[in-house]
């Protein structure tokens, strides 16, 4: 519907970048069902680590098809990819987000033990803000892949402005 909208209104040119936004949301939700299984499994379920280092274990999970899905899907990139222009700017992103999300996490936990809150409870705590803190990140992670990592290389501009 938001495609066939923007054609209508003469926005046709938006609409690889609707798309893409699409193929975006349905990568990340795919990578946050897994990573937030993870955590649901080792914090919640087996009680294997603390809150804090489940949050850290789902993340980094979830980077490696986070990156995949992508740069191969949402962007659409065929070409091998730049270890200085796209992986480890990745993973700097990447590594930002886990310290946010962890730092959410511990902290929303702390604020659940003071307050003296049972183990299911802190389950809910730990997971909401786990999930919370994906979704602010949501769109400046768009924006940082668009405008910085995947978006048109040098040659598809070169190209552009020659015609």
């Amino acid at each position: 519907m938001g495609r066939r909208l923007l054609e209508v209104v003469g926005l046709r040119r938006f609409v690889p970048l609707w798309d893409r936004f699409w193929r975006y949301a349905a990568g990340s939700a795919a990578t946050a069902v897994l990573s937030q299984l993870v955590l649901l499994v080792v914090y919640s379920l087996w009680h294997l680590l603390d809150a804090r280092d489940a949050a850290i274990v789902a993340t980094l999970v979830g980077i490696p098809p986070s990156y995949w899905l992508n740069r191969s899907w949402a962007w659409r990139r065929r070409d091998r990819s730049s270890l200085a222009r796209e992986v480890l700017p990745y993973v700097a992103m990447s590594l930002t987000s886990l310290i946010v999300s962890t730092w959410a996490v511990d902290v929303a936990h702390a604020h659940a033990l003071a307050l003296g809150a049972s183990r299911l409870d802190q389950d809910i705590v730990v997971q909401g803000t786990y999930f919370a803190s994906f979704v602010v990140l949501w769109f400046a992670k768009f924006a940082f892949m668009h405008l910085a990592l995947f978006g048109r290389s040098r040659s598809d501009l070169h190209a552009e402005q020659i015609r």
